[in-house]
């Protein structure tokens, strides 16, 4: 089914596919994307002000390849409520249009536990590997893709037989949370309604999980903007544009971060990350 977006700017195809909050999308050799979302394979290209996709969904799919895409939110007005502080205007000039994509907060869960001190390229081959050997094939104009698996299928393993998927010590931690949540010990969908920091307390229970991971669960699928993740990236430009390069301890960077951002903290991190890892090329992930 085809579905064509209008109107959509700002909005940055190539940043938000690449950007370091999903991991199985692939750029083809003619520009499309393809990725796996939920049970659907979605083929995509942005032509100016227009997002088309090819994908096997249905009318609710595409309802749900929307939501997914963000489509819906005023980034415009976001982008311009943003200028106000003038440091970030060369910032948002270079990062207009990278949207936060709203994603399973099971597969996100997983995906960032396996992101912790790793490479994306790495990121990406064990999320396929995990996949391909655990997830449910789907048919897509002739070709196999796989869902992410369930957290029951993951559940089941033994560490031995995860780690042949390339995950190497974080196997344990995958599959000791596949088992809370199978059983019923963290409800990761349900967590979403409550709190910021009463979602936070619930990820932290999850081993392999810190503060960085839990605030990157809950902007990239459960729509808490008022969080900001830090890594070594957004320590560093946060520590350039607002503290002349002094080192400061994270705590303090997270909560003059939150304090000064409220609500919009998550979309500044987000243009901050990819500005940063564009004109920082100095700093060691």
């Amino acid at each position: 089914m085809r579905k064509i977006f209008t109107d959509i700017l700002p909005f940055n195809l190539e940043i938000i596919a690449d950007g370091g909050q999903a991991f199985r999308w692939n750029r083809q050799e003619d520009g499309k994307y393809i990725g796996v979302v939920g049970n659907y394979v979605i083929e995509t290209i942005q032509k100016d002000d227009k997002l088309i996709i090819d994908s096997n969904a249905d009318i609710n799919g595409i309802e749900y390849i929307k939501e997914y895409f963000d489509i819906a939110r005023n980034y415009k007005e976001i982008e311009k409520e943003l200028t106000e502080f003038t440091e970030l205007v060369p910032v948002l000039h270079y990062c207009s249009g990278y949207r936060i994509l709203f994603q399973d907060p099971w597969e996100t869960a997983i995906s960032f536990i396996i992101s912790a001190n790793n490479h994306i390229r790495n990121i990406k081959k064990t999320i396929e590997n995990i996949c391909e050997d655990y997830g449910q094939t789907i048919e897509y104009k002739g070709k196999i893709y796989y869902t992410f698996p369930t957290p029951d299928t993951l559940a089941r393993l033994s560490e031995n037989e995860l780690r042949h998927t390339k995950c190497g010590y974080r196997a344990r931690y995958i599959i000791e949370t596949s088992r809370m949540v199978a059983d019923g010990k963290v409800d990761i969908y349900g967590l979403k309604a409550l709190p910021t920091a009463k979602i936070r307390k619930e990820l932290l229970k999850f081993p392999g999980v810190g503060r960085k991971v839990a605030d990157c669960i809950m902007l990239y699928s459960m729509r808490k903007f008022d969080v900001f993740p830090i890594d070594v990236w957004i320590k560093r430009i946060v520590e350039q544009i607002y503290f002349d390069g002094k080192k400061m301890s994270l705590s303090k960077l997270q909560e003059f971060a939150e304090k000064k951002f409220n609500d919009r903290a998550g979309f500044v991190q987000q243009y901050l990350f990819h500005y940063s890892r564009s004109f920082m090329t100095n700093v060691k992930k």
